[in-house]
């Protein structure tokens, strides 16, 4: 009898994600074959007419059973990319979301042509964004990075990929929670804090196997988002800024929580590539006056 393909063996997958209501089915179904057959995509697209070698129906039927189950492909492979670096995750840390590296590029250019800045990665996860923004930033623009996370498993996977990525860096790991442990001020603060609604988190699969602590923020929320407003004068310099990533239909309220919070900061709303309004940023620096909001 003739082996089957790894096309064929792929596409099968497809349909099985494609069943349970997986809206990645394609991508998840090629990218768990990459995986096994330790292949990039373009030597995947060259071999996928050829017969599936010996050993891996078994093992990639099982991580398609997994993946149904609720498993995230970036669980299943053990890393996500970000910003083109392969990033280590697993249980105990959010998957970092592409979405997320609009904002650090974001303040990647606001850094630029200025010197020596403290920048803050309140909720760090696996570390990315803290990472992501002493890569993209120069030496001179960035004087370091505090990453601040109350997760000890979250941690780990940050300080591992701190070691793959960011060795020379600047980068200072801290366990707290929001901006509590910080003391003196800093000049941009980046957040992606959680944010979903336990409705949003129960209703989603692909959701199931991350930390629910990660995700959801409150019954609405923004829980958390609410106390890392109420505490950015406090730690934000006269001409800083702090941008935050939330759900679409949150920008509006965190924009108005923002501006009455910082009553002379220029606040606004930032789309994502696809439209969605994705971001709030809280600038100080374009303020018509220096502000002593409290």
């Amino acid at each position: 009898m003739n082996r089957p393909t790894i096309g064929e063996v792929v596409r099968s997958a497809q349909a099985k994600l494609a069943r349970a209501r997986i809206e990645s089915a394609s991508l998840d179904a090629m990218l768990l074959m990459r995986y096994l057959l330790r292949v990039e995509k373009t030597e995947y697209l060259l071999r996928r007419h050829l017969p599936l070698p010996e050993g891996i129906e078994a093992p990639y039927a099982e991580l398609i059973k997994r993946r149904i189950a609720g498993e995230s492909v970036a669980y299943l492979i053990g890393n996500r990319e970000f910003l083109a670096l392969d990033f280590a995750v697993g249980p105990g840390a959010l998957v970092p979301r592409p979405e997320t590296e609009l904002m650090v590029e974001w303040a990647a250019k606001w850094l630029h042509g200025r010197s020596q800045a403290l920048a803050v990665d309140v909720g760090t996860g696996s570390g990315a964004i803290a990472i992501g923004i002493a890569h993209l930033a120069s030496p001179h623009a960035l004087r370091g990075v505090i990453a601040i996370e109350p997760s000890i498993d979250a941690l780990r996977w940050a300080r591992k990929n701190a070691i793959t990525h960011a060795h020379n860096k600047p980068i200072a790991f801290v366990r707290g929670s929001l901006v509590s442990p910080l003391a003196g001020p800093v000049d941009l603060v980046l957040a992606n804090l959680p944010y979903l609604t336990p409705k949003q988190v129960d209703s989603n699969p692909d959701l199931a196997a991350e930390p629910r602590s990660a995700l959801v923020g409150g019954e609405d929320g923004l829980d958390l988002i609410r106390a890392l407003i109420a505490d950015l004068p406090r730690v934000l310099a006269p001409d800083g800024v702090a941008i935050l990533e939330l759900d679409p239909s949150q920008a509006d309220e965190v924009a108005a929580l923002a501006a009455a919070k910082f009553a002379r900061a220029v606040v606004e709303i930032i789309p994502d590539l696809a439209g969605l309004a994705r971001f709030v940023s809280i600038d100080r620096a374009s303020s018509p006056e220096r502000e002593t909001d409290s």
